[in-house]
């Protein structure tokens, strides 16, 4: 009789065990249904500004969203869009006349560089032209631009940084940095460098200036072709070392890729690009 208990007892065990596994395993399969793929392509350096804090905050409030993002070139995640590849793209310039009807571009911030320099240096303004030369080690002396006769020590940072890339394509039309510029690992590090040399220039985003300045820092943005870089002629877009930041969606773009967009120029998703670097654009 015991032994008949103890089975009978085993077999309901087992068999509510079962059920939970079956129960759990539909549920599983109902949250599987329920999630909605948002893959997202295109532009580095656009990516970087959504990575990785932005992407966390948004995946709180939308835990249903599959999302993927893969950075590259702008112009091959507007192909991928356009074909119905990816749901959304990410540009780091604007759209052409030229591009489908179908697409709507959402700017949702700016990326600003800065050309320094020490301090005591008796340059103020540098034309476009002769930063192109300087970077490009055409021009290597300061006495060519009405400074000390000194040999001007050039500063980079590394190819993969976006900051390099946005002087490399807005500044030096897609040349490259001189190779034999003193590479530095951060932000920070070019600022204190340049700081410590007399005979320096380099360049450092917006933001990177704004978080590096302290009193101890000797360090200036030059103007270019006699705009400086400020919120003003950045927002009248008159500073020429500006990248537009994008998300570009189809006509039939899903709610989750939309939603996506909708939070990325909301008030925290903007904080959240700023605290990456770029400048807020609402």
């Amino acid at each position: 009789m015991k032994r008949r208990t103890v089975l009978k007892g085993v077999g309901v065990g087992v068999g509510a065990f079962c059920a939970f596994g079956a129960a759990n395993f539909y549920y599983s399969s109902l949250i599987r249904e329920r999630r909605k793929p948002l893959l997202i392509g295109g532009s580095t350096i656009v990516k970087r500004f959504l990575d990785v804090a932005l992407i966390d905050a948004f995946a709180k409030y939308h835990p249903e969203a599959d999302l993927l993002i893969e950075g590259g070139y702008s112009h091959g995640g507007l192909i991928a869009l356009e074909r119905g590849s990816i749901d959304l793209a990410m540009m780091s310039n604007e759209l052409s006349s030229e591009n489908n009807i179908n697409l709507s571009e959402h700017l949702i911030g700016i990326e600003t560089v800065g050309i320094i320099v020490n301090e005591s240096s008796m340059i103020k303004n540098i034309s476009s032209v002769d930063a192109q030369k300087i970077f490009q080690r055409e021009i290597m002396n300061w006495r060519e631009l009405g400074g000390p006769d000194a040999t001007i020590n050039l500063y980079s940072r590394q190819d993969n940084e976006t900051t390099k890339k946005t002087i490399e394509h807005v500044l030096l039309n897609n040349e490259l940095v001189h190779e034999s510029a003193q590479v530095l690992s951060s932000s920070q590090a070019m600022a204190e460098q340049v700081s410590l040399d007399p005979f320096a220039i380099g360049f450092i985003s917006q933001q990177g200036y704004v978080q590096a300045k302290n009193p101890s820092l000797k360090i200036r943005p030059l103007s270019i072709d006699g705009v400086a870089m400020d919120e003003r002629s950045i927002n009248l877009a008159l500073y020429p070392l500006v990248r537009q930041l994008f998300l570009v969606l189809r006509a039939d773009s899903s709610e989750i890729a939309k939603k996506f967009v909708t939070f990325v120029i909301s008030p925290e998703g903007q904080t959240l690009l700023a605290d990456s670097g770029a400048l807020r654009v609402r």
